[in-house]
């Protein structure tokens, strides 16, 4: 084909991953990309806005802001800031504008684009897997005399979580430079609302950009700087969401080689990107991210076994219970034996009232002749916290829950189940009534007046607050987690119910 006389031509490409369009113009951009599933993660997979704004739970999850003259991806002029998006006319493979290129788990497919840019050749290959959210871009760039190229990608991710808050909350840009990552993020308030741009100079593994649950990714081994921003995009007329760029810097090269990856945040897909990508997801504080791993591992090798995932919370919950089980029991004695040392402890507090450091001498003394520790009780609950912790995080931010569903009403493992929906908002509470929530008050409630049998009645109330707080809270959380807490707690309650007895 004559370079100067380019015809836009457009193609599809299908595999059990993904559906990508890709045109010639634009520097060779993606015109729209989907994710797809036809298999056991297929509810995974699907759930988004359409043209309206409206939600649709069948729709697949695709990137933001592409279209017949987007930058996805492109060059970048650096000394400038204008996009090199030339045509490109398709050298290979040969075939008719429209056509679908359908690849098996084994096939691959290599597209090779050539344009001219300032009377200088650029060369772009795409290469595409059957079997892998990975794409291979390359730009061999004929005399490239520029100093800086940036390889840019401007297209953000559709929001993908109904929760608008959530689809907020998860959103945003990272920037990695050997394990160090920077990110950006953006809640707009109004369609001006802009992110402050990021760069980074020196040696960049990836730059990225997330919602909850799906990551699209550009990766180099070669690349000397990164860049980041974000602008608002109007989802409806009530809503805005952020739509992220982000660039992969190149200094004085011929030829620019970047690794995409547009896929789940799953972090045995993630591995095939050969980078710590799973980095950005949400495991917690340090301490915490080992138990959280943990906790994940042991959910989706059960789930191998081809076990419902509501199933295996309630199985998972019964585990945990066993597992701590020991942990509760100490912490009741040691409660039993500070309530037995109250009477003798008021008298000693009533006899040197006046001289705090005799007190102190007396209550270790007391202490010691009695056997009890007064941390005994709250030792084995602090033991316990790392897991916890770890198994709220997992239950709320990965994406084995979402769109499992358990029976009846509860379609999403990873969403509030809802028995109906309210007129009206009860902050805090929220504009549904779930039933989860409330059998988890309930045995919330239950544990609680057994282990406050013998407490001081002025610390009471403060008890019921908070068990009436965590009722209204847990009413929005998703209904695997509340599954898992509900079932967690009436094991609890009858512990401590057969503690009482003996």
């Amino acid at each position: 084909n004559n370079l100067n006389d380019i015809v836009p031509v457009s193609f599809s490409v299908l595999t059990d991953k993904y559906n990508a369009t890709l045109s010639n113009f634009s520097g060779g951009s993606f015109s729209s990309f989907q994710i797809i599933d036809g298999g056991s993660k297929r509810l995974q997979y699907v759930g988004g806005y359409n043209h309206l704004g409206i939600y649709d739970d069948s729709l697949n999850v695709e990137l933001l802001g592409l279209g017949d003259f987007g930058c996805n991806p492109c060059l970048q002029n650096l000394q400038n800031g204008n996009n090199i998006d030339v045509p490109f006319s398709i050298t290979a493979p040969n075939f008719k504008t429209g056509h679908s290129f359908n690849l098996a788990s084994d096939d691959s497919l290599v597209v090779v684009m050539e344009g001219l840019w300032n009377n200088k050749k650029i060369i772009k290959t795409t290469t595409f897997f059957g079997n892998s959210y990975i794409i291979k871009h390359q730009y061999l760039l004929e005399n490239n005399d520029l100093d800086v190229l940036g390889f840019r990608w401007e297209g953000g991710i559709k929001a993908t979580e109904k929760n608008i808050v959530e689809e907020l909350t998860y959103s945003e840009a990272f920037v990695a430079q050997n394990k160090n990552i920077e990110s950006v993020h953006l809640s707009p308030s109004s369609v001006s609302d802009v992110v402050e741009n990021l760069t980074v100079k020196g040696s960049t593994d990836w730059v990225a950009t997330r919602n909850k649950y799906f990551i699209n990714s550009l990766i180099s081994d070669y690349s000397t700087g990164g860049s980041l921003g974000g602008v608002s995009y109007e989802l409806n007329e009530n809503t805005l969401i952020p739509q992220y760029f982000m660039s992969l810097n190149f200094k004085g090269v011929s030829s620019i080689d970047v690794s995409q990856y547009f896929g789940p945040l799953d972090v045995d897909l993630i591995e095939e990107s050969n980078t710590y990508l799973d980095r950005v997801m949400n495991f917690g504080w340090l301490p915490i991210q080992p138990f959280s791993r943990l906790v994940l591992w042991v959910l989706k090798t059960l789930r191998l076994l081809g076990l419902n995932y509501g199933i295996i919370l309630v199985l998972f919950a019964l585990f945990i219970r066993i597992l701590t089980g020991p942990l509760t029991k100490k912490s009741f004695e040691s409660s039993q034996k500070m309530q037995s040392v109250q009477p003798k402890m008021k008298k000693i507090q009533e006899k040197h009232k006046k001289d705090s450091q005799r007190l102190n001498q007396e209550m270790i003394k007391l202490y010691k002749e009695e056997g009890v520790n007064p941390m005994g009780g709250c030792l084995p609950m602090l033991i316990q916290m790392p897991l916890l912790f770890s198994l709220f995080i997992v239950f709320r931010s990965t994406i084995e829950f979402r769109g499992a569903p358990f029976f009846l009403w509860i379609t999403d493992l990873s969403q509030p189940d809802v028995l109906f929906n309210l007129p009206f908002h009860i902050p805090i509470y929220g504009a549904h009534v779930g039933f989860l929530p409330i059998v988890l008050g309930i045995s919330m409630f239950l544990s609680q007046r057994l282990s406050m049998a013998t407490m001081d009645p002025k610390q009471k109330p403060i008890m019921y607050f908070m068990t009436a707080f965590f009722f209204l809270l847990f009413n929005q959380f998703p209904s695997g987690l509340n599954l898992y807490y509900t079932m967690y707690n009436i094991l609890n309650y009858f512990q401590q119910k057969s503690l009482k007895k003996v």
